[in-house]
């Protein structure tokens, strides 16, 4: 599959974008086809499903760095809309990914298998990043080694319909997490996590250090000195893109429990709001729709919570 795979890669590099917009989903699913269902999807990793993963967390008591396509366009050199390209970053994040230590689970997208599950527009997304990235995420991967779903925290939006009445039980099994505990919450300026919902009601208490909203990335040994100063018995989550991979890795060596959390509070709203696609909350930095000036936030419970801020 390798060999298949690295033509593949060749074949897309010297083809027109034209021709690759308009073929390469079909081309892409082929591939799928032949790798998943002919040749039995050899040496795909293996990766828990959303509820073995939550199970397995919450019975272990883990720490979770958690990887997508974002942090993969940035090893690949390539920008987000909130965290440019930096190969500082690209090389920390392909560190990070490799290991295998106790006490630390890393997750992964769980696309290499079957996407039955997947509803139409995550379906296509799933299989052209499959088409363009699944040998790097193999390269990256150890084998035998069993990975979380990255997708705990975005259980709602991607699945078909038949399947999203289950995602209330996902959110439930995350946010259990925190119960009874002191949270530190690492975001962006203007994420705003859980504002507006019930995400965190059942921590005992909730403190928040804002880094900046965008290429937090410059910013992470400043933030990581200010967590330094919590006492190591609070619960650090962190919603900071990829740079929350580095911070969370390095938190968790000078002994914090990580979660990295990611976009679960959008992914919440959807949820809540039952909505089909990705919508427009209030307050709430959203780089999917490209809302990235929401209104400022007053709300003084929120602003009590801050500790620090770090632009």
């Amino acid at each position: 599959m390798k060999t298949l795979d690295d033509t593949i890669g060749k074949v897309r590099k010297v083809t027109p974008n034209w021709i690759r917009w308009k073929f390469g989903p079909y081309v892409a699913y082929v591939a799928y086809f032949f790798r998943v269902y002919i040749f039995g999807n050899k040496g795909a990793p293996k990766v828990l499903s959303l509820h073995e993963t939550l199970d397995l967390i919450i019975k272990d008591n883990l720490s979770v760095i958690r990887f997508g396509d974002g942090e993969m366009s940035i090893m690949a050199q390539n920008d987000l809309g909130f965290q440019k390209a930096d190969a500082g970053l690209a090389k920390r994040l392909k560190e990070i990914i490799r290991l295998n230590l106790k006490g630390l689970l890393i997750c992964v997208p769980g696309m290499f298998g079957k996407l039955d599950d997947f509803a139409g527009v995550a379906f296509w997304f799933a299989l052209h990043h499959q088409f363009r990235h699944r040998q790097d995420w193999l390269d990256m991967l150890n084998q035998g080694q069993a990975y979380g779903d990255t997708l705990i925290t975005r259980p709602y939006l991607a699945y078909k319909s038949s399947l999203r009445n289950s995602s209330g039980e996902i959110f439930k099994k995350l946010f259990s997490i925190w119960r009874g505990k002191d949270v530190l919450l690492i975001e962006g300026a203007k994420s705003r996590v859980g504002v507006g919902n019930n995400m965190f009601e059942n921590a005992t208490s909730l403190k928040r250090i804002l880094g900046p909203a965008e290429n937090a990335y410059a910013k992470c040994e400043a933030i990581k000195q200010e967590v330094l100063k919590i006492d190591k018995h609070t619960l650090v989550l962190l919603a900071l893109g990829p740079a929350a991979k580095v911070l969370a890795y390095d938190l968790f060596l000078a002994g914090y429990r990580v979660i990295d959390i990611g976009h679960v509070d959008m992914e919440y709203e959807m949820y809540i709001r039952k909505e089909p696609i990705e919508t427009k909350v209030k307050y709430k930095y959203f780089n999917e729709i490209h809302e990235r000036n929401p209104e400022e936030c007053t709300d003084p419970d929120y602003l009590s919570q801050i500790i620090a801020t770090i632009a």
